[in-house]
């Protein structure tokens, strides 16, 4: 077997700049009818879903959640969990504080330009795996399994970010300037409602062309656009895990004239709404 050589000039740019603290960790097993009134924490939690499937409001959003996707809170960010099927649901969690992730403000797990639910996709197995090996080691509290959780729950954060760097390129933002991002996280937050150029610029004390300009030099794109591709993505999962009519996608995501958003879709997607849906379905034999 060939040996792979670990440069001394590393071009790993994620570090953590303390060691992350475990608080806690747990499991939900078998319960058909979850529910997890509004709390809000001064630290972070990450809840990976296991098994069925559950709605979650976070920061005052909805968010449908399926086996092999993780949801993260941010201190401060109010929260509330619900299983949506009378099938089995579980879930693994942990808590987490001392946060401080290069790149990142501190005490946040996430920046604050990423959507809180995550799908792991082909990570799914390794999230699930250390949030499950972080429990037993809790349960078992044996000789070193403090320095193992510890360990686990940095590999744990580590998996998340590349997860985190593929689907919203967490390094392409490092560095980038705080009006564009804030602009980014305000339509992340806001898509589904009516705003316009004005409505942001006026929320950070800027004018509607410095900051369309602002945004397009650091992020390659036009604020509008930007608006158009979030609700867009949104409308997918929406189309492909749920059954609502395409009017009430529409409506779901912004868009009060049904003609006007498949118009849309179709120029983004290259397809109709109805053959999005049905060509998802077939995909995944739903």
């Amino acid at each position: 077997m060939p040996k792979i050589e670990i440069p001394h000039s590393k071009s790993d740019q994620f570090r953590f700049k303390r060691i992350p603290e475990l608080l806690f960790a747990g499991q939900v097993l078998d319960e058909r009818s979850f529910y997890g009134p509004p709390q809000i924490h001064d630290y972070c939690e990450i809840i990976y879903i296991a098994e069925g499937s559950g709605e979650f409001n976070i920061g005052g959003k909805n968010y449908e959640l399926h086996q092999g996707d993780v949801a993260i809170y941010n201190p401060g960010v109010p929260h509330e969990e619900r299983s949506r099927t009378t099938d089995s649901f579980k879930i693994v969690y942990c808590g987490v504080d001392n946060l401080h992730i290069e790149g990142v403000p501190q005490g946040m797990l996430l920046p604050p330009h990423v959507e809180p639910v995550i799908p792991c996709e082909k990570y799914a197995i390794k999230v699930e795996s250390y949030l499950s090996e972080i429990l037993q080691e809790c349960e078992s509290q044996v000789l070193g399994y403090d320095t193992l959780t510890s360990n686990l729950l940095m590999s744990l954060i580590t998996v998340i970010y590349r997860i985190v760097d593929v689907k919203f390129q967490f390094q392409a933002y490092k560095g980038i300037n705080e009006i564009a991002l804030r602009t980014k996280q305000f339509i992340d937050k806001n898509y589904t409602q009516s705003i316009s150029l004005k409505d942001i610029a006026d929320t950070l004390y800027v004018s509607p062309h410095y900051l369309s300009h602002l945004f397009k030099k650091e992020l390659g794109d036009s604020p509008f656009n930007y608006l158009i591709s979030r609700r867009i993505e949104e409308a997918k999962r929406l189309l492909g895990h749920t059954d609502l009519p395409v009017h009430e996608v529409a409506s779901q995501v912004g868009y009060g004239n049904e003609k006007y958003f498949s118009m849309l879709f179709k120029k983004v997607s290259g397809m109709t709404p109805s053959s999005y849906r049905d060509s998802e379905r077939g995909r995944t034999g739903k």
